[in-house]
């Protein structure tokens, strides 16, 4: 992932967001440490929702309902 800096990111916003925008992610860094990420919309979406509460409770659920043996072959499904 690429790096930025704040003071290069204010310079040249709307060149980095058209980089953002083409798939480009960057991390901004503030006096050389880290400080957020710019992704594009559809990677924040999936980053967003394979975090989410109610999916990471959803996926505990099913992991353990898989070692139990509390799941099917997807070849018995209808």
């Amino acid at each position: 992932m690429a790096e930025i800096g704040i003071k290069e990111l204010k310079a040249s916003a709307s060149a980095v967001i058209e980089q953002v925008a083409g798939g480009t992610a960057f991390v901004v860094t503030k006096r050389g440490r880290p400080a957020a990420v710019l992704m594009p919309i559809d990677e924040a979406e999936d980053t967003v929702l394979a975090n989410a509460d109610e999916y990471v409770r959803m996926r505990r659920e099913a992991r353990t309902d898989h070692a139990r043996g509390r799941s099917i072959d997807l070849a018995d499904l209808p």
